[in-house]
């Protein structure tokens, strides 16, 4: 009697796991996301240099059955400043459907333009959805002319700009490289006692088209008014901004 008690659940239990698993996978669907990860969700800060080091395609999330839910497809990560790298990451992902074809992933609404968490093992970060489809994105690259003004600036750092100063992503990308560098006096008398400098530069960046719009690594917009930091080896230039964009000739 106790054996066939035993059998009996086993089998219940067997059935569950079986239906649990059967029912998540009918209403599964696989996406890919793209996601810019930052800090205390401000995409605009960079994640600390052992985070964006530490990831590599093909490195996946797991569930605890073992499952994989998330495996990243490309990675594109640079240089940001003191706090580290920006890192924007592809993933394929299995995310869950409810009746009404609502998306989530491990419970958490999955849609475009708000913040997911993801544990990649010894990296757990949050990611700002940029990209969500059935298919892999594909942004179409172009470099632009572009001219930056960075008024009151000081000596030390606008005399280490230099032409041919580039900046560099993870995949050996120039994202932008200087073309000219102009330097003069600031023209207001307390910023000539002050011995600061304006700055004009014109810069080759390559950015992605989104929707029409041109980005510079996917988080900043590239168009006459917007600020733009560039990270050189030597030297940054913080919040320059861009007064002229132009297509850049071959």
């Amino acid at each position: 009697m106790n054996k066939n008690y035993l059998i009996a659940v086993l089998l219940i239990l067997f059935f569950s796991v079986f239906y649990f698993f059967n029912s998540r996978a009918k209403n599964s669907a696989e996406l890919y996301v793209r996601a810019i990860f930052a800090p205390k969700e401000d995409f605009t800060v960079a994640v600390p240099y052992w985070v964006a080091n530490t990831m590599k395609k093909g490195d996946r999330e797991k569930t605890a059955f073992g499952q994989t839910i998330a495996e990243i497809t490309d990675i594109e990560s640079y240089e940001g400043g003191g706090h580290g790298k920006h890192l924007i990451m592809e993933m394929k992902i299995t995310a869950q459907k409810d009746r009404e074809d609502n998306l989530t992933y491990k419970n958490q609404s999955l849609v475009l333009n708000e913040w997911l968490d993801f544990n990649f093992g010894k990296v757990k970060q949050r990611g700002f959805i940029t990209y969500l489809d059935f298919k892999p994105p594909k942004f179409p690259k172009k470099k632009l002319l572009i001219t930056l003004i960075k008024k009151r600036e000081l000596p030390y750092i606008a005399n280490q700009l230099k032409t041919g100063d580039v900046m560099v992503n993870n995949k050996g990308e120039v994202m932008a490289k200087v073309l000219a560098v102009k330097i003069s006096p600031a023209k207001n008398p307390a910023d000539i006692l002050e011995n600061l400098l304006d700055i004009e530069l014109t810069v080759e960046m390559l950015v992605k088209e989104i929707s029409s719009l041109f980005y510079f690594g996917e988080i900043s917009k590239v168009a006459a008014g917007e600020k733009r930091t560039l990270f050189f080896k030597n030297v940054t230039l913080w919040e320059a901004d861009i007064t002229s964009v132009a297509p850049a000739t071959l």
